[in-house]
């Protein structure tokens, strides 16, 4: 397979990725609330243990079909003269994803053995859990923050995708606030949701972006 393949399949990983993400959620199904007790939490992870196990494990995969993504996205970013906002887009997905492998190795960990144990510490490593998937959003924002920026100025994308990827970095700055003990705007309520799809969503359309600007580049 020559140069130009690999690097449309690498640019397609992001689509790979949040596909592997949906199934993954799909297997997790619907989890404790943050407010829920101790016992629920425990049962909650016990009695699926090996459907969460797998859901995890999946979103491993997912993540590293997104690091040929994004390594695709950083390398094109670079060839259109804008290497500072590459390297902040760079590190900024290491450490969102550093970030949300740490509260997905917390729910394994409850999954595996803690919640089964019936031990003190599942209500307060789920809630760390879910705290990490709250603050992975400012980290997550610096990303799409970068490929804004080098759209608006090179025309790396659409300039109507430069306008959106600000905004949705704005709005995942914002849910990061969603530490309330219930309701809507807490780490387990809807705002969380909202914001855990507005990055899927960003993820496969910048995928699909760059396959047709890879694309368009092989045949030039």
């Amino acid at each position: 397979m020559d140069k130009a393949r690999w690097d449309k399949l690498a640019a397609g990983g992001g689509i790979v990725g949040v596909a592997l993400f949906v199934i993954a959620g799909a297997l997790y199904g619907s989890p404790p609330g943050v407010g829920d007790d101790a016992q629920s939490v425990a049962d909650f992870f016990a009695d699926n243990r090996s459907r969460l196990l797998g859901s995890v494990f999946l979103q491993g995969l997912g993540v590293l079909a997104i690091l040929w993504f994004v390594a695709a996205l950083v390398h094109t970013m670079r060839g259109a003269g804008e290497e500072r906002l590459a390297a902040a887009a760079f590190g900024s997905f290491l450490l969102a994803f550093s970030i949300g492998a740490t509260a997905a190795l917390s729910r394994s960990a409850l999954a595996y053995s803690v919640a089964d144990e019936g031990s003190d510490l599942v209500l307060p490593l789920y809630h760390l859990s879910v705290m990490f998937d709250v603050f992975v959003g400012i980290f997550a924002a610096g990303l799409l923050a970068a490929v804004a920026g080098a759209t608006l100025r090179t025309g790396l994308f659409p300039r109507w995708w430069g306008w959106l990827s600000g905004l949705i970095a704005l709005w995942l700055i914002v849910s990061a606030t969603a530490w309330a003990r219930d309701g809507f705007w807490s780490p387990t309520g809807g705002v969380s949701w909202l914001s855990y799809l507005s990055f899927m969503a960003w993820l496969l359309v910048t995928s699909i972006l760059l396959v047709r600007r890879t694309g368009r580049e092989e045949t030039s």
